[in-house]
């Protein structure tokens, strides 16, 4: 029947219905007259019958105007004259299917319409009204009939068996058994009746015609015919001419857009009415049709192919050709639309008012727009109480499903209807639109979190001007090349100056220029440089920077600027993230932001919907949220413990088909019903991977969390998808940490190296697995992993944590121990890890490391580290003595005091010998050694240095016994002494020997040091000097002066070689030198001697009353002293010595002196060769002549005047003046 007839409104359903599983109260889907919508058409077309002219009548109009109303009203006014013909169940060819023994011409849409026909009206009439037809049709058995058929049979075999005799012979042969006579007659008229019956009845139905069937009756069409009606209308006529029938309602023959069949049938009207058996009562057609049939939008549109007549006319005649529609009808008969998308909204209002409903009304007013269809919605209407009765009772009642979204998804199984059927597979569209929607929330969130994550960075680094280089300094090299274009220089050779260095356009985009340009003080300027122009052309300053890149260079406003578009950006992707874990299909498709993957194209979810759905009802269904990620629970019943809708529909389109979701929103309840419906051994299975989900289990401290987490531990691809999502987003996160740190080695590495995650998020899961850490299994650690650590540890929770137990912080030095990771700095560290860490020695050698090692107020010096912490601390700077020697530089000594010392040199000596004298020098001064046989040898040499034992007798004769002398760290110790100490007892001879040796050490001591070190040791006799290597120093005057050598002859000549400062430093400590000395001691030192002051004047007295002695080896200076202090002490020396030091040149005025006393006796041959000697003047006074010679005025000078006047040399002088000038003797007497 035509689909879409109007209806008048049903009886209201008994209130409280709604949710029962009471009786349904459905509306039939059969035409109902209305008779104020309806009558007139009925009156005007049984009008129309009453006219034998009119023999084609059409009744137009669209689907659901009431066109089959109309004629269900006429077929009651002319019951037995209207045959009904519907064709809504002609079903298409599968030529793939067809046999060769079907003509083709028999599959045209013409042909197999008529055989509908055909088939229709040959079946209408009784086979006994048509006993003429050529099919004979299966009926009914009628029993009385085939008995009178049976007794005449009968009756024509008796009367045949009586002719022929036959009964006769039946009698005679029987005779012998029994005696029948003539009821033989009766018995075979009995027998043949009942044998016609039987075979009647047997073979009745089951003979018929091969090209006739009814039922599902065949009407087959031969090779020769063209059409049915050809070949079969002589039984059409028969059928006209047998029955009364005169009206033929053909009903949906428009459904086939076939215009072509109106033609045929119209050809078949006339055929008929042109019989001569029915002429005398024409035979009428009523066709119910569309007016687009005609169109030619409609042939295009219905695929119809258009007619090749018209396609050579003028478009707008061949338009008119094909609208005309009175070629084929001789009345047609509008019917006026009274269901429209406007008033249909209000039609499906008063549908649904016959039942209590909770459908929304923007709902109802959607249906409306879109199925303008009375029959439609009145399906609609009874499936929805039939679904919404099995639904939404029993095990269904606990789902809390919505009546709207209800009726949503009956308007899409009417509109839809094999989409809806492969829902329960799991294959609809509806189902791959909403994987689609899962894809995209799966695939953006976390491309949304990344983009988080970023703005949170951007704040971090607000006011940075890393992410402004590359813009800035792109605009700057732009403006400047413009400025170069504009004012007519070349490029060419150009070059950028900066700072006074040459940069390249790179340079100006990286954040070190920028940093730099903003930090001056304005007077750095950026320069354009064309060496061809002779110098700079251009020169841009601060401001000018700023003009040209039309922003301010200020960092402040940097920051706030950066700050406001961080929060900006913050809160827009947190609504983001916020709306796509909770979002439906419908809302997606209002978000054209978010993009997917679909058919090799990346596009939003509203074009997915569009390409699968297209843009019609069910798009808008998805699109207002009427059909959402529940539909799968709308389209049969559900038997299940207190499961939810989102927990069914979880279950449904992700569990049942493998499908994770982790991003899936579900209520704690819903959890529970998840949990409970698959069992918990299926949270093994990535199906079940989903956040709310986990964070139920982890939240109420669930058993059932272990085997999710154990599945999580195996750290497939499912496993890392979804732990990417859950780490991102969980407030569970450090939870699951947690619990996957003590079952997979992997949780460390994962979390530093693959997990998308902030800064801060990052850290707070770290931190966890750190503070879970176990021996079995142990985290992995890559490079990753140590960069991380060694880099990051100071912000990590649980390493500065107080709460860290003390396994834990075990495990966690452990773990930094085997990944060789030594930390900067301890003071980050809590308490307990802090001395774990200090336990296995895991730290940079540094003193505030140091401090922290051992504690506040504690000292840093080897003996004070090895009280605070011998096993740890101490035997760390041991290991790494010289980052501890670095470390500790400048802050503290080495050692802090004398009593570890010994200690600590002893083990630094078997731990790093090489730096024993670092350790020795950084000492403080308390750090001495009072025995040096408390200390390894090769400590010696650095102690001594470092002067840090004391010089006593023991010490030094150690010492001198390693060193084999004294060196030159022994003389440190030796000359801040000055003394040899605590040689009380100690044997004469060693004493002497020592002596010896430190005196004979002058490469390293000074001549004082030696005297006083061999003053020091107290001997009791003299050290004989010969003992001693004889040198030039105050040595010996020293010792002399400390009476360790003798006052003797021998120790003078010991010192024959030495220098006169040596000999008069040892002849002022000899007092007795008067009594030892000798002219062969004095020798060539009588000068010095005699002028020293360290010679007494006794013992130059001596010396020069024996002038003549000592004279001959004391050279000139000996003649000078002899003179000197000849003169001095007023004694008188010999003449001849007296003209020796006038032949050496001895002072006139003291040579006439000591010549003085001999003067009166000596004679002019004496005087003169002393005279000649003196020289100068004086010699002119040996020979007469008329020179004047001036002689210095002294007493001696006036004597030898005198005296060379008596001896007729000097004739007259002036003793009064200053020089004399002698008058000489012109001749000689």
């Amino acid at each position: 029947m035509a689909t879409g007839e109007a209806t008048e409104t049903t009886d209201a359903e008994p209130a409280g219905q709604g949710r029962t599983q009471g009786e349904w109260d459905l509306v039939a889907l059969t035409p109902t007259f209305i008779k104020s919508e309806h009558a007139q058409y009925a009156k005007a077309i049984v009008k129309a019958l009453g006219d034998p002219l009119v023999r084609n009548i059409a009744l137009s109009g669209n689907y659901g105007v009431g066109k089959s109303s109309i004629l269900q009203e006429v077929s009651r006014l002319k019951a037995s004259e209207v045959v009904e013909l519907s064709l809504s169940t002609l079903a298409p060819i599968d030529q793939t299917d067809m046999d060769e023994s079907v003509p083709r011409q028999a599959t045209t849409p013409t042909n197999r319409i008529q055989q509908e026909i055909v088939k229709q009206l040959l079946y209408r009439e009784e086979p006994e009204n048509a006993v003429g037809s050529r099919f004979r049709r299966i009926e009914r058995f009628n029993s009385g009939r085939e008995l009178l058929l049976a007794g005449l049979s009968a009756l024509v075999v008796t009367l045949i068996f009586l002719i022929a005799g036959w009964g006769a012979i039946i009698t005679k042969t029987l005779e012998p058994l029994v005696e029948i006579g003539l009821w033989v007659y009766p018995a075979v008229f009995f027998a043949a009746g009942g044998a016609a019956y039987l075979v009647r009845w047997l073979l009745h139905g089951r003979i018929h015609v091969k090209q006739f069937s009814a039922g599902p009756a065949s009407v087959t069409l031969d090779e020769k015919s063209v059409s049915y009606f050809d070949q079969y209308l002589d039984e059409i006529v028969y059928f006209f001419e047998t029955s009364r029938h005169r009206v033929v309602i053909f009903e949906d023959i428009d459904r086939f857009n076939d215009s072509h069949i109106f033609e045929t049938l119209r050809s078949l009207n006339t055929l008929l009415n042109a019989a001569p058996q029915i002429k005398d009562r024409p035979v009428q057609f009523i066709y119910a049709i569309k007016d687009s049939i005609f169109d030619r939008i409609g042939l295009e549109l219905e695929g119809r192919k258009p007619d090749a007549a018209a396609a050579d006319l003028d478009p707008a005649q061949a338009e008119s050709v094909r609208a005309n529609r009175t070629k084929f009808f001789d009345l047609v008969i509008p019917v006026v639309p009274f269901i429209t998308h406007r008033s249909a909204r209000n039609l499906t209002a008063q549908i649904l008012r016959g039942i209590n409903h909770q459908v929304s009304d923007d709902l109802v007013d959607l249906a409306g727009r879109f199925v303008p269809d009375m029959r439609l919605l009145k399906n609609v209407r009874n499936e929805f109480v039939v679904f919404r009765g099995r639904i939404f009772s029993g095990d269904g009642e606990e789902l809390g499903l919505s009546e709207t979204h209800l009726f949503a998804m009956m308007l899409y199984k009417s509109t839809h209807l094999s989409d809806f059927e492969v829902i329960r597979l799991g294959k609809s569209r509806l189902d791959r639109l909403y994987e689609v929607s899962r894809s995209l929330v799966v695939a953006n969130v976390p491309r949304v979190e990344r983009e988080l994550r970023a703005a949170r960075q951007d704040l971090a680094r607000a006011g940075s001007a890393i992410a402004r280089a590359p813009r800035l300094g792109k605009r700057l090299t732009e403006r400047i090349a413009m400025m170069v274009r504009t004012t007519g220089l070349r490029q060419q050779n150009a070059s950028y100056q900066y700072g006074g260095s040459e940069r390249t356009q790179d340079y100006f985009q990286s954040a070190a220029f920028w940093k730099s340009f903003v930090g001056e003080d304005g007077s750095t300027a950026v320069v354009w440089h064309n060496p061809v122009y002779g110098g700079p052309q251009i020169s841009l300053s601060r401001s000018d920077v700023e003009s040209l890149v039309g922003e301010a260079l200020d960092p402040e406003a940097w920051k706030e600027a950066d700050e406001d578009a961080a929060h900006e950006k913050i809160a827009v992707l947190e609504e983001q993230l916020k709306f796509l874990r909770s979002a439906d299909m419908g809302d997606l498709i209002k978000r054209p932001e978010f993009l997917v993957d679909f058919e090799n194209q990346r596009v939003p979810l509203a074009t997915v919907a569009e390409r699968l759905l297209t843009r019609g009802l069910a798009f808008e269904l998805v699109k207002a949220g009427y059909v959402d990620r529940n539909f799968t629970l709308y389209t049969s019943t559900f038997h299940g413990d207190r499961v939810s809708p989102a927990a069914t529909n979880f279950i449904i389109h992700h569990v049942e088909r493998g499908l994770m979701d982790e991003h899936f929103e579900l209520e704690p309840l819903d959890v529970d019903a998840v949990v409970r419906e698959r069992g918990e051994q299926a949270l093994a299975d990535p199906a079940l991977y989903n956040i709310a989900l986990l964070d139920r289990l982890l939240a109420t401290k669930s058993p059932s969390a272990r085997i999710m987490v154990n599945a999580l531990a195996r750290f497939g691809s499912d496993e890392r998808r979804f732990l990417q999502s859950y780490l991102a987003s969980s407030s569970h996160a450090r939870d699951l940490v947690r619990r996957l740190t003590a079952r997979s080695p992997r949780v460390l590495a994962y979390l530093i190296g693959e997990a998308e995650l902030d800064d801060v998020g990052r850290r707070a899961l770290v931190s966890e697995c750190l503070a879970r850490l176990s021996d079995k299994p142990r985290q992995r650690v890559d490079e990753s992993v140590k960069r991380y650590l060694f880099a990051g540890y100071p912000e990590l929770p649980a390493v500065a944590s107080a709460d860290l137990t003390a396994k834990a912080a075990g495990r966690l030095a452990t773990l930094f121990k085997e990944a060789g990771i030594s930390v900067p700095d301890l003071s980050p560290l809590g308490a307990r890890a802090r001395t774990e860490f200090v336990r296995l020695g895991i730290y940079d050698m540094t003193t505030d490391n140091l401090q922290s090692a051992v504690g506040e107020g504690a000292g840093l010096a080897l003996d004070q580290l090895r009280v605070a912490s011998r096993d740890q601390v101490y035997a760390k700077a041991l290991r790494e003595l010289p980052a501890y020697l670095a470390a500790i530089e400048g802050r503290s000594p080495s050692n802090a005091t004398a009593a570890g010392f010994v200690a600590v040199l002893t083990e630094v000596h078997e731990a790093a010998p090489a730096l024993i004298e670092n350790v020795v020098a950084t000492a403080s001064a308390e750090s001495r050694i009072a025995d040096l046989g408390m200390v390894p040898e090769d400590t010696w040499a650095p102690l001594a240095r470092e002067n840090r034992f004391p010089a006593t007798f023991a010490n030094v004769l150690r010492y001198l016994g390693h060193a084999g002398g004294v060196d030159t760290n022994l003389a440190v110790v030796l000359g801040a002494t000055d003394a040899i100490r605590e040689h009380d007892g100690a044997d004469e001879d060693a004493k002497r020997e020592l002596a010896v040796t430190l005196i004979s050490s002058a490469a390293v001591l000074d001549p004082v040091l030696r005297a006083k070190l061999a003053e020091s040791l107290d001997l009791k006799k003299y050290v004989a000097a010969n003992s001693l290597p004889a040198e030039s120093s105050a040595l010996f005057g020293e010792l002399r002066a400390r009476n360790v050598i003798s006052d003797s002859a021998a120790t003078y000549a010991h010192l024959a070689g030495a220098d006169w400062a040596t000999k008069e430093h040892v002849l002022r400590h000899s007092p007795k030198f008067e009594e030892w000395t000798t002219p062969e001691l004095v020798s060539a030192d009588l000068g010095p001697v005699l002028g020293s002051s360290a010679v007494s004047d006794a013992a130059k007295r001596d010396i020069v009353k024996g002038a003549d002695s000592y004279a001959p080896h004391g050279g000139k200076a000996g003649l000078l002293q002899l003179a000197r202090l000849a003169e001095a002490f007023k004694i008188i020396v010999s003449f001849p010595l007296v003209a020796q030091m006038a032949a050496n040149r001895v002072p006139a005025d003291q040579v006439l002196t000591l010549l003085r006393p001999y003067l009166n006796n000596a004679t002019a041959e004496q005087l003169i060769p002393v005279l000649r000697a003196l020289g100068d003047e004086y010699e002119k006074l040996t020979y007469v002549g008329r020179e004047k010679p001036k002689i210095p005025n002294s007493a001696a000078a006036i004597a030898l005047l005198e005296a060379l006047k008596s001896k007729g040399i000097v004739a007259s002088f002036d003793p009064t003046q200053n020089p004399i000038k002698v008058n000489k003797r012109h001749k000689q007497l």
